[in-house]
């Protein structure tokens, strides 16, 4: 025996901590085989996410348009555009929104090869295209997809996070969360 009487802790410090933000998994393509709608006149939609650039999609419109449902709720880095040479338009507008919510939009700038989208929420993406006729190998939706359980838990987490008291309350959730039935 040393002698030494020592009681924990040894030394103060950090007893608790609690790390907040958003947490993203790495981005991909979100928007591969989803359903897409377009302008009328246009060549099938599908070939926009059909994942090859061996297929070409056209416009056939001096202002085109296609929207695609990415079928979940999406944090949304960036889209990226594949246009066939020479046919691109003079403007791009990207709109997108989470269910029938309000709209944001970005404007891509020229050469329109990728717009960033922040890692804002979506569940449509929208691309308008003013002037020119626009034609397009494919088009890629990048960023993270989740499912409505994912939301709401993420929700439950930073609504309860900071309560001791209510550590039970977050756990009852929790577990109500991953019992729901319902179809994505």
């Amino acid at each position: 025996s040393s002698g030494i009487n020592a009681e924990w802790p040894l030394r103060p410090g950090i007893t608790k901590l609690i790390v907040m933000g958003v947490c993203h998994d790495f981005p991909g393509d979100v928007s591969k085989g989803k359903p897409v709608k377009e302008n009328p006149g246009s060549s099938d939609p599908v070939t926009l996410v059909d994942g090859t650039n061996s297929t070409i999609w056209n416009g056939n419109s001096e202002t085109s348009w296609f929207e695609i449902n990415l079928k979940r709720i999406c944090a949304l880095d960036n889209i990226e555009f594949f246009w066939v040479d020479g046919a691109k338009p003079e403007n791009v507008k990207v709109t997108y929104k989470v269910g029938s919510g309000q709209e944001a939009q970005k404007l891509g700038e020229d050469p329109f090869k990728k717009v960033p989208l922040s890692m804002d929420c979506g569940t449509t993406v929208r691309v308008e295209m003013f002037g020119g006729n626009a034609a397009l190998k494919g088009v890629k939706a990048c960023g993270v997809s989740y499912n409505v359980k994912e939301v709401l838990k993420a929700k439950v987490r930073e609504a309860y996070s900071l309560k001791k008291d209510l550590y039970y309350v977050r756990m009852h959730l929790d577990k109500s969360i991953n019992n729901m039935t319902y179809e994505d």
